[in-house]
C-alpha cells in the first residue's frame, strides 16, 4: 500500500499518542472532532448526545491506541478513520441500546428524518422509535454505512474511503440494515414505504 504524506504523519502521530504524547494525541482529536461529531449527531440526533459519544469515542482511542495497527484498505490519507468510525459507531450504538432499554428517554438517530406531513404526531413517534430500535439491533458497521448513506448521502464509495471498507461490502451492509428495518418494521406491523 501507497501512503501518503499526510498518512504517514498520521501513522507517526498515533504512535506518538500510544506513547503517551498527549500533545499528538490531542492533534489527532482536532483533525477528527468535527467529522465525527457530523457523523454522531447523524446517528444520535441530539448534538449533546454526539459530544458524549464523540468525548467516549476519543477516551476509548486513546486507552486502545498502543494496539492499533494501520488497515492494509484504509485510506492512505486518513489511517486512523476507519478505526475511529468504528469506535463512533460503538459508541452511538451503545447510547441508542440503553436509551432503546430506558423505553423513550430520548429519540433516536434518525429523528430529524422528515416523516410524510400526512402521518399523525404519534405514527411519527412510532416510526422514529422503530428505527432507533432497529439500528440499534445492527452491528456498528451496518449502522454506520445505513446512517451515512440514507442520512447524510453519501455514496457507497465514499463510505469505503471513510470506513476502510471496499465499496462492495458497504452495499452489502446497508442491504443487511434494510432488510433489518423492514424486519423491525413487519414485527411491528407497521406499513413499509419504499
Amino acid at each position: 500500500m501507497h501512503e501518503s504524506e499526510a498518512g504517514r504523519e498520521e501513522i507517526t502521530l498515533a504512535r506518538r499518542a500510544a506513547a503517551g504524547d498527549h500533545e499528538a494525541f490531542r492533534t489527532i482529536v482536532v483533525r477528527y472532532e468535527e467529522r465525527l461529531l457530523a457523523f454522531l449527531t447523524q446517528m444520535l440526533g441530539e448534538p449533546e448526545a454526539a459530544r458524549d459519544a464523540a468525548q467516549e469515542t476519543f477516551i476509548a482511542a486513546f486507552r486502545a491506541l498502543p494496539g492499533w495497527q494501520p488497515p492494509a484498505t484504509a485510506d492512505p490519507a486518513h489511517p486512523l478513520a476507519p478505526w475511529l468510525y468504528r469506535i463512533a459507531a460503538n459508541q452511538a450504538l451503545s447510547q441508542l441500546r440503553r436509551a432503546s432499554a430506558q423505553a423513550g428517554t430520548h429519540l433516536s438517530a434518525l429523528e430529524h428524518v422528515e416523516a410524510p406531513a400526512q402521518q399523525s404526531w404519534e405514527d411519527q413517534f412510532v416510526a422514529r422509535e422503530l428505527l432507533r430500535q432497529a439500528l440499534s439491533a445492527l452491528s456498528a458497521e451496518d449502522a454506520a454505512c445505513l446512517v451515512l448513506h440514507y442520512v447524510t448521502g453519501e455514496r457507497y464509495g465514499e463510505i469505503a474511503a471513510r470506513l476502510g471498507l471496499t465499496s462492495e461490502a458497504v452495499r452489502k451492509r446497508v442491504a443487511r440494515g434494510l432488510i433489518a428495518l423492514r424486519a423491525a418494521y413487519a414485527r411491528l406491523d407497521v406499513e413499509v414505504f419504499p
